[in-house]
């Protein structure tokens, strides 16, 4: 949930140092007794000790083989506002952020990357900005998304500085908190006058695909548009316990993505023998076309007011309301999900509708 920025602690970065109280090459029980709180996590992985997460000030530790911390990470919507000399990094609109530390690193000459979200990576400070989805309080106190995007922070000690991304895990520090992000900008955004209208037939399809098509219809359905991506995984691969139940080369289609339409197929039904069946759709918030639920526009919206609207409905219709993983709204007992995309700074409202079997993550 969104801290307000007065109710935030304030840390000092002095890099490849310190960031706030913390200095690299702390043990973990001296950060634990540093910040005074009880930490979550602690699983060993790759060498690394995989983040401990302080959840009441929005920080996480990173520690080495010899559990000396070697990165910290800053949550965008709690964690302490982290500062660079004049610049602060965390909770950030993007755009201002990118454009502060760009005349930071010019004035000292430090070298700025960008990183897979299009947001700057500086390595002379062991920097990595990232971007997550806003939360703030509703009326009654409890977390629901805003409509802006905040810059987070990871920022790594002198082993890890020139190239933080290169380690799995603490790469997996941001992706376990947001989905893949888009090819970073230009942020294109279609005019709901270009959109197509199509209507939201719940657990049965949407517009002109419906649940159980093969993805030969799929694609026949698209006006013969050929998916620009799919993805696949397998099942029994070699090496694995599984490999014993099954061909290890057996490839499954799970995902196929429709760039002209603005959609994602997803695809399941090889456990009954007869996938790859269409089982959920994903309309892009910025390309896709717009899908009527009820009367309610789903696609391209301010992400609050599609939420509003969705929750009115179900409580004119005595529906349930529940929350996927990341925080996505569904329409309980009706495969309908309203999602989020980035734009830039700010998001829009995308939706995935799914057959009835199906499980969000």
């Amino acid at each position: 949930m969104d801290t307000e920025a007065e109710d935030r602690e304030r840390w000092v970065l002095d890099p490849l140092v310190s960031v706030g109280p913390l200095q690299f090459g702390m043990s973990p029980e001296q950060v634990q007794e540093t910040l005074g709180e009880d930490t979550t996590g602690g699983v060993r992985s790759g060498g690394l000790l995989v983040w401990r997460r302080y959840s009441r000030l929005g920080v996480s530790t990173i520690h080495g083989p010899k559990e000396e911390l070697v990165a910290v990470g800053v949550d965008a919507n709690r964690g302490p506002l982290v500062v660079l000399e004049d610049v602060v990094l965390v909770a950030r609109a993007p755009s201002q952020a990118r454009a502060d530390i760009s005349r930071l690193a010019l004035r000292h000459g430090a070298k700025v990357l960008l990183n897979a979200e299009g947001e700057p990576d500086v390595p002379a400070w062991g920097v990595s900005i990232g971007v997550t989805q806003q939360w703030v309080p509703d009326a009654e106190g409890f977390p629901q998304r805003g409509n802006a995007m905040l810059t987070d922070l990871l920022v790594a000690g002198p082993q890890l500085a020139d190239d933080p991304h290169s380690k799995r895990n603490l790469a997996g520090w941001r992706s376990t908190s947001r989905r893949p992000a888009p090819a970073p900008g230009p942020w294109t955004l279609v005019a709901e006058r270009d959109r197509p209208r199509w209507e939201c037939l719940p657990l049965e399809g949407v517009g002109p695909l419906r649940f159980g098509m093969t993805p030969e219809q799929v694609s026949a359905s698209l006006s013969g548009e050929v998916p620009a991506e799919h993805r696949t995984y397998h099942p029994f691969p070699a090496g694995t316990p599984w490999e014993t139940q099954g061909d290890p080369m057996e490839e499954r289609l799970t995902e196929e993505r429709f760039e002209g339409a603005g959609v994602r197929a997803h695809y399941r039904g090889w456990e009954e023998g007869n996938g790859p069946l269409l089982a959920a759709v994903t309309v892009l918030g910025r390309t896709g076309p717009q899908v009527l639920f009820g009367g309610i526009p789903l696609i391209g919206r301010q992400v609050t007011a599609v939420e509003a609207d969705i929750t009115r409905y179900i409580t004119d219709n005595d529906l349930g309301l529940r929350f996927a993983c990341r925080g996505d709204l569904e329409v309980d007992g009706l495969g309908v999900w309203v999602r989020s995309a980035r734009v830039g700074d700010t998001t829009v409202s995308e939706a995935r509708i799914g057959a009835e079997q199906w499980e969000e993550e």
